[in-house]
């Protein structure tokens, strides 16, 4: 995309204000800008919210299709549904994103990189996704560098309530989900299933090699009693098993394939009295995963996490204090076996952390944010991370706001990486610092600007085969644009949104791969009085650097996935009291196109939902 398509872009989107100003801000709760349940509109982090109507609407399966769109953030997969999926958020890695369901980890610290399994987590249960986008390790502690995804799972509501869905779709693509749920005064009961599985498509391509399928089933289970006003206690539990076929060097590979557990448990005990409240939380992360591969191949990893933490916070009349106190455990081994040589490795250390948060309201129109955070490792060095942020409304103009942030992160060695280190090296936290500045007018225009610098990145070492501290810094700038615009007939929505990277560089002055500079997300949406809505999405991608492994020279080849536009269509429609009907076609031109080099990505493709709810 040229400079010239960059400024009428950004010209055209200043224009509309012109048009539109009477728009104001809803007041959205969100619980991952300090842990604890907070206004939307008292943080000045740069939050996103997706909702359940969004999801329904455009028939995301998975989070990793939800969160696609959002600005800022770039998904590349390795084929269709639970293939290997990269996150980047501004430019960095998904290492460097915390992935939260309802709070608990989902970081996978036995994984290469301490990622998410993103493909693996699907949205029939979800009811809202919060995306923080910058450094928050000054609250989250490590693998938030980049910023954090919190799942927030479905509610009950009162009395008996449920939910039944079926969808069907392309690639003999099949799902069901259920919900039952009771609320009264004291007590609440839920559980929520659903199941998700399709034959697939060559993940190497070409797309009509041999299938790779996929298989997901998820429960997730949420108990608790109100003693009285004061008092309160709350268990959740997440289940999620996984089943994914893929190609490792030839498209017809029918042997690859992963299978991964993951289990999530969380006991939380709530006081409050008046502008005092105390939040006691105990969780515990299992996860496990096996890879086998040709060659008589196998790779196992496994790895727990145990959690404590203990968040007063104290209001006050201008504002809110936290302090907080964690402690974590975490053991893991990784496993391989060949063929040709095994090896077998296994680390476990303890983190301690302690945390203050100040929200202060200068005065009704201005709110400072002030973040500190120790964090003690037996066996990391130990790191000290903040955070400034500072939000105004401007009087000048009704609904302008700015904001700007100032903040340092960090991220620990995976089990893995640390396990492979250098020969007679042991590695160190890479460390974040970076700010943004937004100015933001109502939800119609928005505008970001944020740089980051990394220290000590750890990397692989092609030479050596292991891990190591970069000496060196990485660099990642760039914009984020965002518009809601309601045309003049009356229930017509266009909504687009705009990033362009200005610095993605490596140490060494080279870019980072999979890093599109430019993309572009619009959407037009129109809603009916009869309950009836009609979508148009389109996503462009720009020009990516990528590499792939050549299986007979056995070198990384340099390549680029090249710029492509994909366009979707949505419909949903209430067919009876009770009963939805969502209808999603996806890459209606039949694109192809590889998001990841030499890898296939889905064709034209339809998918249906009917779902009932009592």
């Amino acid at each position: 995309m040229n400079n010239t398509i960059k400024l009428s872009l950004i010209t055209t989107l200043l224009l509309t204000t012109n048009a539109f100003a009477n728009e104001t801000l809803e007041d959205i709760t969100i619980t991952s800008s300090n842990k604890l349940p907070t206004s939307i509109e008292q943080t000045t982090a740069n939050v996103v919210v997706i909702t359940e109507k969004d999801i329904e609407e455009r028939g995301y399966q998975t989070v990793a299709q939800a969160i696609s769109n959002v600005s800022g953030i770039s998904i590349s997969r390795a084929g269709g549904l639970g293939q290997n999926t990269s996150l980047f958020m501004r430019g960095s890695r998904s290492n460097k994103v915390l992935v939260l369901l309802d709070g608990m980890r989902l970081n996978d610290p036995s994984t290469v990189n301490n990622t998410a399994f993103l493909d693996n987590i699907t949205t029939s249960n979800i009811a809202q996704i919060e995306i923080i986008k910058g450094g928050s390790s000054s609250i989250w502690g490590t693998n938030a560098s980049a910023g954090v995804i919190n799942i927030i799972t479905k509610e009950a509501n009162a009395d008996v309530h449920g939910s039944v869905g079926l969808s069907y779709g392309s690639y003999n693509t099949k799902g069901a989900q259920a919900e039952l749920s009771y609320k009264d005064e004291k007590f609440t009961a839920q559980v929520l299933a659903s199941t998700l599985d399709t034959d697939g498509f060559s993940s190497l391509a070409p797309r009509d090699a041999e299938d790779d399928a996929h298989t997901n089933k998820n429960i997730n289970a949420k108990l608790g009693y109100v003693f009285n006003e004061n008092n309160q206690i709350k268990f959740n539990l997440n289940h999620i098993k996984s089943d994914t076929e893929y190609d490792l060097g030839f498209a017809d590979d029918d042997i690859s394939h992963i299978e991964t557990g993951q289990s999530n448990a969380a006991l939380s005990y709530l006081y409050k009295r008046d502008n005092y409240s105390a939040t006691v939380n105990l969780s515990k992360g299992k996860y496990e995963s096996e890879n086998t591969a040709p060659f008589n191949t196998i790779s196992t990893f496994k790895s727990d996490i145990e959690e404590f933490s203990l968040i007063n916070a104290f209001g006050y009349s201008q504002g809110k204090t936290i302090l907080g106190f964690d402690y974590k455990s975490i053991e893991g081994d990784s496993q391989f076996h060949s063929a040709f040589f095994d090896s077998v490795a296994t680390v476990d250390y303890t983190n301690k952390s302690v945390f203050i948060s100040n929200l202060y309201n200068i005065n009704e129109k201005t709110l400072l944010e002030t973040n500190l955070r120790y964090d003690d490792f037996n066996t990391f060095e130990n790191k000290t991370t903040y955070k400034i942020g500072l939000s105004h409304k401007h009087d000048f103009l009704e609904g302008f706001k700015t904001s700007a942030n100032y903040y340092t992160s960090y991220d620990v060695p995976s089990i893995f990486e640390f396990a492979n280190a250098s020969f007679g090296s042991t590695l160190k936290p890479s460390y974040t610092k970076g700010f943004d500045i937004t100015a933001k007018y109502k939800e119609l225009l928005s505008l970001t600007y944020f740089n980051n610098t990394v220290e000590d990145e750890i990397v692989f070492n092609n030479a050596t085969f292991s891990y190591t501290n970069t000496q060196g810094e990485e660099k990642f700038s760039g914009i984020e644009v965002e518009s809601n615009y309601p045309l003049p007939l009356d229930g017509l929505l266009f909504s687009v949104n705009y990033t362009h990277l200005f610095n993605i560089e490596r140490e060494d002055g080279t870019n980072h791969i999979r890093r599109a500079k430019d993309t572009l997300n619009a959407s037009l949406d129109y809603y009916t009085s009869t309950d009836m809505h009609f979508g148009l999405d389109a996503q462009y991608i720009g020009d990516r650097d990528d590499a792939f492994f050549d299986s007979v020279t056995y070198q990384s080849v340099p390549t680029s996935t090249g710029n492509y536009t994909l366009w979707n269509l949505n419909f949903n429609i209430k067919i009876m009291q009770d009963t939805d009907l969502s209808i999603n076609a996806r890459n209606i031109f039949d694109k192809d196109y590889q998001s990841v080099a030499a890898y296939a990505s889905e064709g034209r493709s339809v998918y249906v939902k009917i779902k009932y709810s009592f």
